[in-house]
């Protein structure tokens, strides 16, 4: 297997658990998943945010999704550039289905990621691309 190859699976494999974390709102491996402080960034600007704040705040994220008919992402795509030895560009692309059915919803969002010592990634930046979609186009 090339290094290229074991870097994607790497990345692909942090994804999936992240996704998964993220849709049981599982807080002790979304933990695992950023920094102790990450920047956020979405068309309002951007933001350090503290992890805490962060894992408090994800249950109403969910409800948010929840109330706009939104159910759980998948990911359909992933594409890396490696900045140097330690952070990797990752640009992601989801889909969600709507709950009362209808058209797929698209989420397309960012991460830079940080490789610790330990070969361990954490998320110290996260843009998202697009708004929440409220309604059906």
């Amino acid at each position: 297997m090339s290094e290229a190859t074991s870097h994607a699976d790497e990345l692909r494999r942090f994804f999936d658990v992240f996704a998964r974390a993220g849709d049981s709102l599982d807080v002790d491996t979304l933990a695992g998943c950023f920094a102790e402080v990450f920047l956020a960034g979405d068309a309002g600007g951007a933001r350090p945010v503290p992890r805490p704040a962060f894992l408090q705040a994800l249950p109403r994220r969910a409800q948010m999704f929840a109330d706009a008919g939104i159910g759980p992402a998948a990911l359909d795509t992933l594409t890396h550039q490696h900045l140097d030895d330690r952070y990797v560009l990752v640009r992601t692309e989801w889909t969600a289905p709507r709950t009362a059915g209808g058209e797929h919803v698209h989420l397309s969002s960012s991460y830079l990621l940080h490789r610790d010592a330990d070969d361990t990634y954490r998320i110290v930046a996260y843009l998202n691309h697009q708004g929440l979609p409220l309604s059906q186009a």
